[in-house]
């Protein structure tokens, strides 16, 4: 799955690869690392090994996919789902359809085809590398077709939710 972490020094694409037995390969730019995750009690501590090197990172959601990473604010970008939100933002696009970001499993749906639905809102929430992710509409609309319910494993790129832009709802 392709993602984009945007910081204040620029964005950065990176693309995660789930591997056998919970490993984890993140390329980064033009360079691999291996990577293994676990939480170290709390959800928002994560214990890594990246390429056999250990590490320890606070690890917290501020919500409309920014994390806060020991001190560092990063946002998580969908690529399509930037895309998609753009050209609807343009008037280019009727309709957003989220996707996950990476391969997960579906720990909360928070609200039912029909709702409207606002942009930023909270929609689907996924459990990926032992983190909760809340997946939002990017537009304003009616959340016309809910494609996963809770307990669902997912893979990377599969659609989640598709939400009808408020003028075609």
């Amino acid at each position: 799955m392709e993602l984009i972490v945007a910081r204040s020094a620029g964005e950065v694409r990176v693309e995660v690869r789930a591997e056998a037995n919970g490993h984890w390969t993140v390329a980064v730019d033009d360079r691999e690392y291996r990577v293994d995750a676990a939480t170290l009690g709390r959800p928002d501590v994560l214990s890594l090994i990246v390429d056999g090197r250990q590490a320890t990172q606070s690890v917290r959601s501020l919500g409309n996919g920014v994390y806060d990473v020991d001190g560092v604010e990063l946002k998580v970008i969908n690529p399509r789902s930037r895309a998609l939100g753009e050209a609807a933002q343009q008037g280019a696009a009727g309709t957003f359809e989220a996707t996950a970001y990476m391969p997960g499993r579906v720990v909360a749906v928070l609200a039912a085809e029909g709702d409207e639905v606002t942009s930023g809102q909270g929609v689907v929430v996924l459990e990926a590398m032992k983190m909760e992710n809340e997946i939002q509409s990017e537009i304003d609309g009616r959340l016309e077709q809910l494609l996963v319910e809770v307990g669902q494993t997912v893979d990377g790129g599969q659609p989640l939710f598709v939400v009808a832009a408020g003028n075609d709802a």
